[in-house]
């Protein structure tokens, strides 16, 4: 009888647990995502174009788009891990990068614009869109779903800015 009762009390439980798992999941991508779109933005404020170029090159630079984010940076947005006079902008996120809670990777994609190629989803944690400060998550739809987001709008969300 004890046993009966336990079973029936561990099948109500079970699936409420695995529910708050998966909300969790979904609410730290979107808090971690508005987190690092504010970030952006700031950055654009401050610098006047969006972060993840290059300072000597102009050219699109994943590394770049993290040092500038997570470490200070001059008006021309090259990077110091030592606030000075010189280096006197940011951080505007605490190193390390963010992890993307779908797939656990805390790398970014950097490209030109939003017609430009995506990486394949999941072979990186993010995707920053330099032309307009876009920036979204790269996962998979099965990724997305172990961390709740099963809504196909939900899904738009977090992809794009």
């Amino acid at each position: 009888m004890v046993v009966t009762i336990i079973g029936i009390i561990a099948a109500i439980a079970a699936p409420r647990v695995s529910s708050a798992t998966s909300q969790s999941g979904a609410g730290a991508l979107k808090a971690t995502l508005t987190n690092i779109r504010s970030s952006i933005d700031i950055y654009y404020a401050e610098h006047g174009r969006f972060p993840g170029y290059d300072p000597s090159s102009g050219s699109p630079d994943n590394t770049q788009f993290v040092n500038q984010l997570t470490l200070y940076s001059d008006a021309a947005g090259r990077t110091n891990t030592n606030l000075s006079a010189a280096y006197a902008f940011g951080p505007y996120l605490r190193a390390p990068f963010p992890k993307n809670p779908a797939n656990k990777l805390g790398t970014v994609h950097v490209k030109p614009l939003l017609s430009s190629p995506d990486p394949a989803d999941g072979s990186v944690g993010w995707v920053a869109v330099l032309s307009t400060g876009d920036f979204g998550v790269s996962a998979s739809d099965v990724q997305l779903e172990t961390v709740g987001i099963v809504n196909p709008s939900e899904r738009l969300e977090v992809r794009s800015k």
